[in-house]
């Protein structure tokens, strides 16, 4: 059910592609498609990249990424049919060897190779060979596929390249297709295939009969998996529920034994731990070696960086490889709660909060992608700033933490009562369904936004600060249904996000607040006197169903602020409404503009 689900969705986007550009066959936009999804975010370099044709030797497009330092070289087969047949061995073989040919120090073999290749095949060629001989990119080969691939010919490919270290060759066929697909729901990127050379003779192997899990634990130089980290990049942590935590004690102390007691250091550091599809055990001119399809560090982030680091370092790791299989139902199950147990029970240096656990849920992921299209980089993942700034797609962007939007989302939505709890209480899983849903992001933007300005009003007194909750549910229960409509919701963000504005257009919103706060302290003042005492203004707030009484209150012909607030808001509600089109299509078109930029974001 998942997989037809996941080659619908799939029909339906290459037949989008091809209808914007008619000129291009089924098997040229289902490159397309796939170089969108798992390569780079940019549909003019995925369309410039093909490169089939006649005399094509076999390689349907070519893409240089300078980011990543990668040579990719892409042979594509769209099959439609239910039943699809098994690829020839000899088309997925012939990739296999143009791969030989481009790493091969004999450039004898190239020019006779390209001699008769059509132009565009040749040029883009010439610039693969240049760059993996003369700038030392890698070369990573994907033979792609809707149709079936026979593991034989899968494995009898990879060998051929298997002598270099700089290379890679991956087959996709259609059951691994759509395990990448279900992977992009949840914002994990492909990683080439990667060798772990083993340092020293002793290796543990570990199979499960029953589950068909396999597992490896052996020894690895530091070195040679901070070169992992170097050559791969921060997909390598995709499904890590945390970012780099930079200087915290844990990770000055792992800095200190590399720098003190560096052949100490495999008794005192926990290891690494990798989950995987699949891992074989080979070996390279006498060196035993894992090789590992799909990897992911699931713990030990913070010690791969550092090692990356420090390179010239002898220190030896503990490193431990899971390979999961997950090809039915019953198994992608098994890996996400397998997956979920392993990183809980191994992050235990650095705590484990609620919001860490949901960091990679798929609403988080639409979000993280989503926001992007408005200029904003949503931090869904625990990290330092620097990390943040690192990794993110624009300088220019707004940074919303994850964290901060779910306390705006869920005071204008739940009782104030749960936010004062603290953050982790949102990500509970009675509460998390209602704070993050499949709502627009746009819809989310408005909660951002909304919040800062009501809370503006409580700076310099405390007493409005433990107030700010509940005048913030106040206020969205009273114009949050204004804002819903797409334009009126538009022209607020616009408003928002240009700070300038905010005094002459958000007057009567001003207004309306601070007469709020007034009434939250006159609602306070009448009821602080209880049996036990008089409370103060910091208990009297973490009352459950606060709201509910204030609301009665305000009501109430005891509140004098009730008619003045109602205009107030009603004034800028229809100032909302009269914001002129051309405002609302330049903040349209000002996102539009930042959302090329994207193509970036899953090269990372």
């Amino acid at each position: 059910m998942v997989q037809n689900g996941q080659l619908e969705s799939l029909k339906k986007q290459v037949l989008e592609i091809r209808d914007r550009y008619p000129k291009l066959s089924l098997d040229h936009a289902f490159i397309v498609w796939f170089f969108l999804r798992f390569i780079a975010d940019n549909e003019r370099s995925a369309v410039e990249a093909l490169a089939g044709g006649p005399k094509d030797k076999g390689a349907d497009a070519v893409y240089i990424d300078h980011d990543s330092r990668t040579v990719f070289i892409l042979q594509g087969k769209y099959r439609q049919t239910l039943y699809p047949p098994s690829e020839k061995r000899s088309d997925i073989l012939a990739l296999a060897d143009l791969g030989r040919v481009l790493l091969v120090d004999d450039r004898s073999q190239f020019d006779r190779m390209v001699q008769d290749a059509n132009a565009t095949v040749k040029h883009a060629l010439e610039k693969a060979h240049e760059a993996l001989h003369e700038r030392n990119y890698r070369l990573h080969l994907q033979f792609i596929t809707t149709g079936k691939v026979g593991k034989t010919n899968k494995d009898d490919a990879a060998l051929r390249i298997e002598e270099w270290d700089n290379a890679s060759f991956e087959v996709f066929g259609r059951s691994d297709l759509v395990r990448l697909m279900l992977d992009f729901d949840y914002g994990v990127p492909p990683v080439p295939a990667v060798h772990l050379p083993i340092y020293g003779d002793q290796l543990f192997h570990r199979f499960d009969q029953d589950t068909g899990i396999s597992s490896w634990v052996f020894t690895m130089l530091g070195r040679d998996l901070g070169k992992l980290y170097n050559d791969v990049g921060d997909r390598l942590f995709a499904r890590n529920i945390r970012g780099y935590q930079g200087k915290t004690e844990v990770n000055n102390s792992i800095e200190a034994t590399l720098e003190k007691e560096e052949e100490s250091f495999w008794y005192y550091n926990n290891g690494v731990t990798i989950i995987c599809d699949e891992a074989k055990e080979i070996t390279e001119r006498g060196i035993k070696k894992l090789l590992v399809a799909n990897a992911q560090i699931i713990n030990g982030q913070q010690t791969t960086r550092i090692l990356a680091e420090h390179t010239d370092k002898l220190a030896t790791i503990l490193v431990k490889v899971i390979a999961v299989p997950r090809e039915s139902k019953t198994e992608q199950t098994r890996y996400a709660h397998l997956l979920s147990q392993i990183v809980t029970a191994t992050n235990w240096q650095n705590y484990i909060s609620q919001s860490d656990l949901k960091s990679n849920d798929t609403v988080q992921v639409r979000l993280d992608r989503e926001f992007r299209k408005f200029g904003y980089q949503y931090l869904r993942k625990r990290q330092t700033k620097y990390e943040a700034r690192r990794l993110a797609i624009d300088r220019s962007y707004h940074f919303v933490k994850k964290e901060e939007l779910a306390r705006y989302v869920a005071a204008c939505l739940l009782d104030p009562y749960e936010v004062r709890l603290g953050r982790d209480r949102l990500f509970e899983d009675d509460l998390y369904p209602i704070v993050f849903n499949d709502r627009p992001a746009a819809d989310y933007l408005t909660f951002y936004r909304l919040g800062p300005i009501v809370f503006y009003f409580s700076r310099g007194d405390i007493r409005r600060g433990y107030a700010k909750w509940l005048v913030l549910n106040f206020i969205w229960s009273q114009i949050g249904d204004s804002l819903t409509p797409h334009g009126l919701r538009d022209n607020f963000r616009y408003i928002a996000e240009r700070e300038s504005n905010y005094e002459r257009q958000f007057r009567p919103l001003y207004s309306a607040i601070r007469s709020v706060y007034a009434a939250t302290m006159a609602f306070f003042r009448a009821n602080r006197k209880t049996k036990e005492g008089i409370l103060d203004e910091s208990t009297f707030f973490k009352h459950k169903n606060l709201h509910k009484e204030f609301l009665r209150y305000w009501n109430s012909s005891r509140n004098a602020k009730r008619s003045e607030v109602g205009k107030q808001l009603q004034r800028f509600v229809r100032h909302l409404q009269t914001i002129s089109r051309t405002a609302k299509s330049i903040s349209r078109s000002k996102a539009a503009q930042r959302a090329w930029i994207t193509r970036k974001s899953r090269a990372r």
